[in-house]
């Protein structure tokens, strides 16, 4: 079953032991790599008390690990006494949650709340201001966006002295939790050397997206103990920093830990795919295409430009793929984009031309936003925003939790809650006129049903419809024949043609500048966003910019002769 492993891979799998970095290049199999390692250990494992702990950064992450040892190697649902999930969860459950009192003086078992474990809105401070502040590495208040807060922020009482109530009274948001449970460990050892104990074996798969407080908990770890421990990711694909990832942090550990590997076979994209992109990346060689499939493949990849003609530039592309032989569908063909904004040209929906403060109070939006996904098929994710936020207004909660459905569950019955639930949604008026109208035919049906609230959105949204507001959410709406989305939501993924759609600059960050004065992928972030999208195809790859002067910068970096 490990028959098709390089020799760099058998390496990983079955020789080296310690604590090591896996620098893998895009496409180089690290999933396959880190699943194959996986399947190995449990295979061989004794210990009834004692597992390994598998820890990515987003659900879809850890559960292609668990797909690939299954589908490859042969291994069923991981379970106890190994973890398999995100690390967030691994140090809520293993070490906020049953310890988070030690730190934070409440004599409660903590509660997370804010995204992603619901909304927040304590009773004297703003959902904004809780959920937007949290603590950096060395104990000081942060603005996680900071344009959201006034300059003077630190200064006002009200703002930090409610942060610390709210903590004080157990409430943590995630970054909280993620602070909070370094400081559990830095100050009970044994807490820590437990939990090395309980999981020898660690092996944190996309490690570019670490944060210094993530680093520093896996540090103490180690610290106290843990001996194995593998890192896997490539710092060129570092794409969250709005998370506080730091991929430098990686790079540290890679030069640090002798017994560190870097994967360079690329299984996914041609060798012209594999020596275009090496123009922007770190590398000190590009990658070699070892895909016997497509490693020959004729295509070579371009840069063209785009003048308020998107639809057309897409169906270009379109017929070009079908050309070289593509069948063109959501699983092989992707139009990706850096800016959201280019959704709405591509498709025909008018931008939003004022500011974006639409909703007058935050269940106006979840209501909305529920119902428009549950009309347009997604039916699990539009329940399950509707049933929280509905119970979170009726019973005047300052959060909603698991465990308050459940409560409404044991209370009402699972058929009679889940039945007055999709009542209420068969009530709310359909989503296929203005937010105007909807808004007035909610409430019209509201009061009719005595349900004791309405709802609210300011007078310049009232003409705006739904797609305009919703269609930039992470999973589209609008069936097309191919995927589309943000560079983000495609990340992981592979296509055999991909147009990747950029402006003249990300956030912030002028590309022809960026390009010109030769930044390094290391420190920019915007770069880093662009080689993840140009690196996903395994045979065409088109980037399309919006001016000559853009192309020419792209060109000078990308294209060799």
């Amino acid at each position: 079953m490990f028959r098709t492993l390089s020799d760099n891979q058998r390496e990983i799998v079955f020789n080296k032991s310690g604590k090591f970095v896996v620098r893998a290049c895009p496409g180089s199999g690290k999933t396959y790599c880190v699943g194959a390692r996986l399947a190995r250990l449990i295979n061989n494992w004794e210990k009834k008390n004692e597992g390994i702990a598998v820890l990515s950064f987003t659900n879809v992450a850890w559960q292609e690990i668990e797909k690939k040892c299954s589908e490859k190697f042969g291994i069923g649902k991981i379970t106890y006494p190994h973890f398999l999930g995100t690390i967030d969860s691994f140090v809520n459950k293993y070490i906020f949650l049953p310890f988070g009192h030690l730190i934070l003086g409440c004599k409660v078992r903590p509660t997370l709340v804010g995204e992603p474990h619901g909304t927040w809105s304590g009773k004297d401070f703003s959902s904004a201001l809780f959920d937007n502040i949290s603590y950096a590495i060395d104990g000081s208040m942060y603005a996680i966006q900071a344009t959201r807060m006034n300059a003077n922020w630190q200064q006002n009482k009200y703002i930090t002295g409610a942060k610390k109530r709210y903590n004080k009274a157990g409430y943590a948001t995630q970054n909280d939790a993620n602070f909070f449970a370094m400081k559990i460990l830095e100050k009970y050892p044994l807490i820590a050397r437990a939990i090395a104990v309980r999981f020898p074996y660690l092996i944190v798969d996309e490690a570019q997206d670490t944060s210094d407080i993530q680093m520093r908990i896996i540090d103490l770890l180690i610290e106290n103990g843990l001996d194995e421990v593998i890192l896997v990711g490539d710092p060129d694909q570092a794409i969250f920093e709005w998370n506080d990832a730091k991929p430098e942090l990686l790079t540290q550990k890679y030069d640090e830990w002798e017994n560190s590997i870097i994967l360079n076979e690329n299984r996914r994209s041609s060798q012209n795919i594999c020596s275009f992109t090496f123009g922007i990346s770190s590398l000190s060689d590009a990658s070699v295409s070892v895909n016997e499939q497509v490693r020959e493949f004729a295509h070579r990849p371009k840069v063209i430009t785009y003048n308020n003609n998107l639809p057309q530039i897409v169906s270009d592309f379109i017929d070009e793929c079908q050309q070289q032989g593509i069948n063109v569908s959501k699983e092989s063909t992707a139009i990706i984009y850096r800016s959201k904004s280019i959704v709405n040209e591509i498709l025909g929906i008018p931008e939003i031309t004022f500011g974006t403060n639409v909703w007058v109070d935050s269940h106006t939006r979840e209501f909305a936003r529920g119902k428009f996904l549950y009309d347009n098929g997604r039916f699990k994710d539009g329940f399950k925003i509707l049933e929280r936020i509905l119970l979170k207004t009726l019973s005047n909660l300052s959060y909603c939790s698991e465990d308050d459905i459940n409560d409404a569950i044991a209370q009402m019955g699972f058929v009679t809650f889940k039945s007055q639930i999709h009542a209420f949604i068969n009530l709310l008026p359909r989503t296929n006129i203005s937010i105007g109208d909807w808004v007035d035919a909610a409430n019209k049906a509201l009061k009719e049903n005595n349900c004791g609230f309405e709802l609210r959105v300011h007078k310049d949204g009232l003409r705006l419809s739904f797609p305009q507001l919703f269609l930039n959410e992470d999973k589209q709406i609008i069936e097309k024949n191919y995927r589309y989305g943000t560079v983000h939501s495609v990340k992981g993924e592979t296509f055999e043609a991909v147009l990747l759609i950029l402006k003249t600059k990300g956030i912030g960050s002028a590309y022809k500048t960026l390009l010109n004065k030769n930044i390094s992928i290391s420190v920019s972030e915007e770069l880093r966003i662009a080689y993840v999208g140009m690196t996903r195809p395994s045979k065409i790859l088109v980037i399309a910019v919006p001016n000559d002067d853009n192309k020419n910068a792209w060109e000078n970096k990308l294209v060799r002769n």
